[in-house]
């Protein structure tokens, strides 16, 4: 009886040195397939890179030979609508390639933008700088389009705020974009209003329409709804970049809608006074 008690026993061990065997090899085989894995990942990011890479310098050269054109026919175009004694029928013309003139810059320009930003090509350049005068800038910037559709801008600024340190083209382009996106979903005869202020080492600045209330408020920054990106126009991707761009400057955004109509977007960004 001892020795069939031996035997099972060797038998017993046997088969478990087998199946820890088998357990080892199957393991060593995930390893080596994780790593496989890891390896073509990194092959596929390192191509990614390089695609962006490659689109970032084709967007740039393809912005700078646009451009030049471009430029030319805004000037010119704004040399005609100065000429008095065009006809009805040719100063509307010319106001029209004027307008779609400035509709491509301002694709142009959110293209070229967004490549930079998705290329991380975005760094803090901090200076001391007139908040009001960044202000009436961004406001006159987008004064264009408010007049096209008939909506008045306007900005006020804390009485005790003056100067400010921080990234003062980013914040005009922020401004910019995102009182274009209030622009144009304002209706005719309506305003939008901006008030800024310092709160200790936070630049709060609000900005008000009156138009529609929006619903579902996290559609605004998200190009990947495929319902969104099919009616996606140049001021909605202009929002897109202001948030990428507050992300850079360590902002935030808010909104608020009111049961009345319009809405609310709270901006804040890192910021302080200019040293004494």
């Amino acid at each position: 009886m001892d020795g069939v008690s031996t035997n099972k026993q060797r038998e017993t061990e046997t088969q478990e040195a087998a199946g820890s065997e088998t357990a080892n090899l199957s393991v060593a085989h995930l390893i080596e397939q994780l790593k496989q894995r890891t390896a073509e990942l990194e092959e596929a990011n390192r191509e990614l890179r390089r695609v962006s890479h490659y689109r970032s310098l084709f967007l740039a050269r393809m912005s700078h030979e646009l451009r030049t054109p471009l430029t030319s026919i805004l000037g010119f175009s704004e040399i005609l609508l100065e000429q008095e004694q065009l006809t009805d029928t040719q100063r509307r013309f010319c106001q029209k390639i004027q307008d779609s003139g400035f509709q491509l810059q301002a694709s142009l320009n959110q293209l070229v933008d967004l490549s930079r930003l998705e290329a991380g090509e975005t760094e803090l350049f901090l200076q001391e700088f007139f908040l009001r005068e960044t202000l009436r800038e961004s406001c006159a910037a987008v004064a264009r389009f408010a007049q096209k559709q008939q909506v008045k801008v306007e900005f006020d600024l804390a009485a005790e705020v003056s100067t400010v340190v921080s990234d003062q083209g980013k914040l005009r382009q922020i401004l910019y974009n995102f009182v274009a996106w209030a622009v144009s979903r304002s209706d005719p005869g309506q305003s939008v209003r901006l008030y800024a202020d310092l709160l200790g080492s936070v630049l709060q600045i609000q900005i008000d329409d009156q138009g529609k209330p929006i619903k579902d408020l996290l559609r605004v920054f998200d190009p990947y709804d495929a319902s969104v990106a099919r009616e996606a126009d140049v001021n909605q991707l202009g929002m897109i970049i202001g948030r990428h761009l507050l992300d850079v400057m360590k902002g935030t955004v808010q909104f608020e809608t009111h049961d009345s109509g319009g809405l609310s977007m709270l901006i804040r960004i890192p910021a302080g006074p200019a040293k004494g």
